[in-house]
């Protein structure tokens, strides 16, 4: 992402309103793209996103300059799924009541938006987040190697095996 950042930075430290818009509409695909990756409720990732970015602005005083921001403020969107993930995964809860309820209901045909879910459900989390990043967010693969801590050429390879593996999927018309 050839945005710049440090300046923005630092208007933000300055309670500037508009450098924060400016970070949140270069932003914003990235972190939500990160945040999917790991948390699959759209409720629970729009929340996130909101405390992701009210963590950067309280955390804004900790940024180093002259780091890679857009990489330091996927590491915060990570940590705040990854954090809510442990919480909340194990949690099921189950109304006996409610069982009949859901057996009596018509099972509605998938929508587009649920087909993507499943066929990107069959890929690790790690290359399911690769592929978010790049495809949905548009981040370079560069910036993604800086997020998620690896080598570029490792990200590369993770991410062509992800898509041989999307394509496989597809193909073969697997549904999870």
């Amino acid at each position: 992402m050839e945005h710049d950042f440090e300046t923005l930075v630092e208007r933000l430290k300055q309670r500037d309103e508009s450098a924060f818009n400016q970070i949140y509409a270069q932003t914003h695909r990235g972190v939500f793209s990160m945040i999917a990756s790991i948390v699959h409720s759209r409720e629970d990732v729009e929340d996130l996103m909101q405390e992701t970015y009210i963590k950067m602005t309280t955390q804004i005083y900790s940024y180093q300059k002259g780091r890679n921001f857009f990489a330091w403020l996927m590491q915060i969107a990570k940590n705040t799924a990854l954090d809510h993930y442990r919480k909340y995964h194990r949690i099921h809860i189950y109304d006996p009541q409610e069982q009949n309820q859901i057996f009596d209901q018509a099972v509605p045909s998938e929508s587009p938006t649920i087909e993507i879910e499943n066929i990107l459900s069959t890929l690790p989390p790690e290359e399911k987040e690769i592929v978010l990043l790049h495809v949905v967010a548009q981040v370079k693969f560069k910036d993604i190697a800086q997020s998620v801590n690896k080598p570029l050429g490792t990200v590369l390879w993770l991410y062509q095996k992800a898509l041989k593996k999307l394509k496989s999927t597809m193909e073969k018309g697997e549904n999870v």
